[in-house]
């Protein structure tokens, strides 16, 4: 894992600590040098309660990475058992059925 990656994943893992609800399937991220992107993907519908979570996480990572970093998220609709795309980097998944 390169320090970058490595960087990031802890980053975002600690800004998820205390906004993980049981419906939160996976959270994925993308990044570059000066970016990082959340998707959230949830179980059921997306509450008012939800969106406070990932905006919280997106302020924390805000306060990790210096003003030049541009950081987003979204959050989706995914209700299980439709997969999660697998192609991507993960920062956080949920144990689920019998995979």
């Amino acid at each position: 894992m390169n320090d970058r990656k490595h960087q990031v994943l802890v980053a975002v893992q600690q800004a998820l600590l205390g906004e993980i609800s049981a419906r939160l399937r996976a959270v994925t991220v993308a990044y570059d040098d000066t970016s990082i992107h959340l998707t959230c993907y949830y179980d059921g519908e997306i509450t008012d309660a939800d969106r406070e979570a990932m905006s919280c996480v997106e302020t924390e990572l805000m306060a990790v990475f210096p003003e030049t970093h541009t950081i987003t998220y979204n959050v989706q609709r995914k209700d299980y058992p439709d997969p999660i795309p697998k192609e991507v980097t993960w920062a956080f998944f949920r144990k689920e059925g019998h995979e």
